[in-house]
């Protein structure tokens, strides 16, 4: 294909640091060749000498050859992802071009390279940016899911990206850029360095650079309209995986304290509500997924004259979970799952402590509060309610029965009234805290605290579980 080879201003020179997984980085390197232009910008394989370094470097030289612009470099000895980068940017490229630090286990994509720079070079205050992917945390789309257990396959999020790249604006400002494919203005290296080696051999690395500039007034951008597909988790597995990130994690955090609710606050306020809903603006199946949460009290006696009838939500529950073609959730407080259990068998039934998701369309029911309004806008790309005195920007009114709840929910959206929506209610005060990151069980948060004490052996622990039920890291 030829649509991703326009010449653009800044020439980049692409480092696609090699250890292992040898299809995957053939791979990474025929996309390369296919979408980037390679009469501009130049590519340094750098092969970091591990146990197929012999047979890696064979296969690369043979597969770059007559493409003067690929140059391949192996070390001499084994420098580790942070050693590996480091010496690829400051020492074996000679060049002024910009760094796009590329893992090799991705897939570029036409257009991607020229959408980063353009991006990137918009502003004087720009630093560092990367694209959307299937796999990169909080650059992943679609990133909160309908349905969990489909996952991100590279054929979804492709899908959801054509779908919706021109609906989303070109570009975000994050706390930080993710590292599997981040470009960085040449300039900034040269003043500040690039990774810091405490992070060697990886993890954590390019959280760090991304907050030290972010520091000195430089940002940090996700580019909506540019996608690199990436397998992920090839380079650290296991026990060593989750104790690099967990020990990494924590030197982030100590360094950066402001780092944690930044995160939050791009992913509960400052995202795009397309972005947001993602997944239910581009659903994977036709099915109707619902929610209908049961308020602070969980339908108790402090429900007032104006709400539902409890009987009547008994009813509407039991209907909705009967229906063909809908998945129905309902959450209440952790204080009262047990009751709501017995009383909906056979409904998925949640704590909405730990509500995260999206779904097509929610009501909130029971005594209103400002938990209920944030949390129903951040999990429901339509919000629906019985009546419009509700004052809720954007809310659908239906009755209370089967049949509106499910037109409701297949309803196109208008994405303008949903901009609108999302900018009134995330601008409430205390919005971020009633709207905030779902609160981890207590099993969770009994791990996290054991992986800071010994993150070794957890993630033996993690391996075998993921073994033993058939899982890769993901």
């Amino acid at each position: 294909m030829t649509a991703g080879k326009s010449r653009v201003a800044h020439a980049v020179t692409i480092v696609v640091p090699v250890y292992g997984d040898l299809p995957s980085v053939l791979e990474c390197v025929d996309s390369i060749i296919e979408h980037v232009d390679l009469a501009t910008h130049r590519v340094l394989l750098m092969n970091d000498n591990g146990p197929e370094a012999d047979a890696i470097e064979a296969a690369l030289l043979a597969r770059i050859s007559g493409q003067p612009s690929i140059r391949h470099h192996r070390n001499e000895q084994n420098l580790g992802f942070v050693g590996n980068c480091n010496r690829a940017v400051l020492e074996i490229d000679r060049t002024s071009n910009d760094i796009l630090l590329l893992n090799s286990d991705t897939l570029v994509t036409p257009g991607f390279l020229d959408e980063l720079s353009r991006i990137l070079h918009s502003s004087d205050a720009h630093g560092a940016i990367c694209p959307r992917s299937n796999n990169a945390t909080v650059a992943s789309l679609p990133f909160a899911l309908r349905d969990p257990s489909r996952g991100r396959s590279i054929t979804r999020t492709a899908a959801v990206h054509a779908a919706l790249a021109d609906d989303l604006p070109p570009f975000s400002y994050a706390p930080v850029a993710m590292g599997f494919c981040i470009l960085i203005r040449r300039d900034l290296i040269e003043r500040f360095g690039l990774f810091d080696e405490i992070y060697a051999p990886g993890y954590g690395e390019e959280n760090d650079f991304c907050l030290r500039i972010g520091r000195a007034g430089y940002r940090s951008l996700i580019a909506h309209r540019a996608v690199v597909f990436h397998q992920g988790a090839r380079s650290f597995q296991g026990a060593r995986r989750e104790a690099l990130r967990s020990a990494h994690e924590k030197i982030v955090v100590s360094r950066y304290p402001e780092y944690t609710k930044a995160v939050q606050k791009y992913i509960y306020v400052d995202r795009d509500p397309v972005d947001v809903f993602a997944d239910a603006l581009v659903p994977a199946d036709a099915v109707s997924r619902l929610l209908i949460d049961l308020g602070a009290d969980g339908m108790g006696s402090e429900s007032r004259a104006a709400d539902p009838d409890p009987e009547q939500i008994g009813r509407l529950v039991a209907q909705l979970g009967a229906r063909d073609g809908v998945a129905l959730t309902v959450s209440v407080p952790a204080k009262r799952m047990r009751e709501t259990k017995r009383r909906f068998s056979g409904t998925r039934i949640v704590a909405r402590e730990h509500l995260n998701g999206v779904w097509d369309a929610g009501m909130g029911a029971g005594v209103a509060d400002s938990h209920q309004r944030a949390m129903l806008n951040r999990t429901c790309l339509r919000i629906l309610v019985q009546s419009d005195r509700t004052h809720i920007p954007g809310a659908m009114v239906v009755a209370l029965d089967p049949d509106s709840m499910v037109t409701a929910a297949r309803t196109p959206s208008n994405l303008e009234a949903l901009r609108a929506r999302w900018a009134s209610i995330t601008a409430e005060p205390g919005y971020l805290n009633d709207a905030g990151a779902p609160r981890e069980v207590l099993a969770r948060r009994l791990i996290r605290r054991a992986e800071q004490i010994a993150p070794r052996f957890v993630g033996h622990a993690k391996g075998a579980v993921r073994r033993l039920v058939g899982r890769t890291p993901q």
